[in-house]
C-alpha cells in the first residue's frame, strides 16, 4: 500500500476505498500519456477487492484469486479514489464490485473481483515454508 501511496478509508466492513492524492508522476504513463498507468489501477483494484474479503472475516486467511477489470477511459488528474463494495460473502469465496474514480468523479474503470476464504490463521510460517518446498 505504502508503494502505491494509497491511504486505506473504511467506515463499514462491506465497503472499503483507496485514496491516492497526489497522483505521483511514478503512477503515471499509462500508453505514453499522463494517464494513470494500468497496472497500478489493477494493484488498487486487488488492494481494495482484497480489504473487503478480508475485512467481512478478518478470523480467516484470505487471498484474491480472479479481477475481471474493464477500462472505460484514462484516469487522469492529481487524485484517483478506487471504492469497492462487497456482493456477496460466502463459506469459501467472497465476492465484490469496484471503480476507479478520477478527480472530476468519473467513473474510469471498473472491476469485479473473487477473494478465497480459508479458515484459521497459521501459528508459523512452517505452511508457508512447506508450500516453497522447503521444510523447517
Amino acid at each position: 500500500m505504502r508503494q502505491l501511496g494509497a491511504r486505506l478509508e473504511f467506515e463499514r466492513v462491506d465497503r472499503v476505498r483507496a485514496v491516492v492524492d497526489p497522483v505521483m508522476p511514478y503512477h503515471r504513463g499509462g500508453m505514453g500519456t499522463d494517464a494513470i498507468n494500468g497496472p497500478v489501477l489493477a494493484g488498487l483494484f486487488d488492494l481494495v477487492i482484497g480489504t473487503v474479503g478480508w475485512l467481512t472475516r478478518p478470523e480467516t486467511r484470505s487471498a484474491t484469486v480472479s479481477l475481471a477489470m474493464t477500462f472505460l477511459r484514462p484516469t487522469r488528474g492529481a487524485r484517483v479514489v478506487v471504492e469497492a463494495r462487497l456482493l456477496r460473502a460466502g463459506t469459501n469465496l467472497t465476492f465484490a464490485a469496484a471503480e476507479v474514480i478520477d478527480e472530476r468523479g468519473e467513473i474510469t474503470a471498473r472491476c469485479d473481483g473473487t477473494v478465497a476464504v480459508a479458515h484459521g490463521k497459521f501459528e508459523s510460517n512452517d505452511f508457508y515454508a512447506a508450500m516453497r518446498g522447503r521444510q523447517t
